[in-house]
C-alpha cells in the first residue's frame, strides 16, 4: 500500500515537471538574465563614473598645462623684450592712477582740478598733445567777482574710467618702457532725470567710448610721454 502512495507521488511530480517544465525554466532564464543585466548596469555606472572623472581630470591636467605654457610664454617675451616685471608692476599702478585722475571728474572745476594735477604730479605740460586734444582747458564765462561758470557744468557732463583697462609692454629703450593702454571712459549727465509716463525717474544716458594711449616712462618712473588716440569702434550708449 505503501508503496503504490509513493508511487502515485513520484507519478504525480513527474507529471507536475513534465506539464510545467518550460514555464520553470523560462522563469529560470528570466531570473537569471535579470542578475545579469543588474550586474551589468552596475558594471556600466561605475565604468561611466570612472570615465567621467578620467575626462575630468584631463581636462583639469590640460588647463594646468595650459596656464603654464601661457606664463612660459609671458617669461620668455618679457626676456626677449629685457623688461622687469617688478618695473612693469609699478609702471602699471601709476599709469592707472594717471587714467583715473585724466578720465573721472564730474564739474568743471572738478576737471581743471584733474589737468592741474596731471601737470604738477605727472609732469605734463600745455604743450603736451594729451592735454591740447583730449583735455583742452575748459570753457567758461566769468562774472565781474571772479566766479567761472563753466561750459561741462551748463550740459551737466561727467566722465569715469571704467574697469576695462588693458596695459602691455610694446617697446623697450634703454631705460624707457613705453605702454600701449586701451581704457573705456563712461561718460554721463549730472542734469536731472528724465521722467516717464507714471512719473517714475528714468535712468540717465551715458555713452562709453575707447581710447588708445600710449605712455612712456624713464627707469625712475616718472612720464615722459603720453599720447591719446580715439579707438576705432563706435561709441557704446546705453540709457
Amino acid at each position: 500500500m505503501t508503496e503504490t502512495i509513493e508511487t502515485q507521488e513520484q507519478a504525480q511530480k513527474q507529471g507536475f515537471w513534465s506539464r510545467n517544465r518550460w514555464v520553470l525554466v523560462l522563469g529560470a532564464i528570466v531570473v537569471v538574465s535579470g542578475c545579469l543585466t543588474g550586474i551589468s548596469v552596475a558594471g556600466q555606472s561605475q565604468a561611466v563614473s570612472a570615465q567621467t572623472v578620467q575626462i575630468t581630470q584631463l581636462q583639469q591636467d590640460a588647463a594646468s598645462r595650459q596656464a603654464q605654457i601661457d606664463q612660459s610664454n609671458e617669461q620668455n617675451a618679457s626676456q626677449a623684450l629685457g623688461v622687469s616685471d617688478s618695473r612693469i608692476e609699478k609702471d602699471t599702478a601709476e599709469i592707472q592712477q594717471l587714467l583715473s585722475t585724466a578720465f573721472t571728474w564730474n564739474s568743471g572745476d572738478a576737471y581743471e582740478t584733474a589737468r592741474a594735477t596731471l601737470k604738477s604730479r605727472f609732469d605734463l605740460t600745455e604743450k603736451d598733445a594729451f592735454l591740447q586734444s583730449f583735455m583742452p582747458p575748459a570753457q567758461f564765462n566769468q562774472d565781474q567777482s571772479g566766479k567761472r561758470y563753466y561750459y561741462l557744468d551748463a550740459i551737466g557732463l561727467n566722465s569715469k574710467l571704467s574697469s576695462n583697462v588693458d596695459i602691455e609692454v610694446v617697446e623697450v629703450s634703454a631705460t624707457n618702457y613705453r605702454y600701449a593702454v586701451m581704457a573705456d571712459t563712461v561718460v554721463g549727465s549730472n542734469g536731472p532725470s528724465a521722467i516717464d509716463t507714471q512719473g517714475n525717474p528714468m535712468p540717465k544716458p551715458t555713452a562709453t567710448r575707447r581710447v588708445l594711449i600710449f605712455v612712456t616712462t624713464d627707469v625712475e618712473g616718472k612720464l615722459k610721454q603720453m599720447i591719446g588716440l580715439p579707438a576705432s569702434g563706435a561709441t557704446r550708449q546705453s540709457g
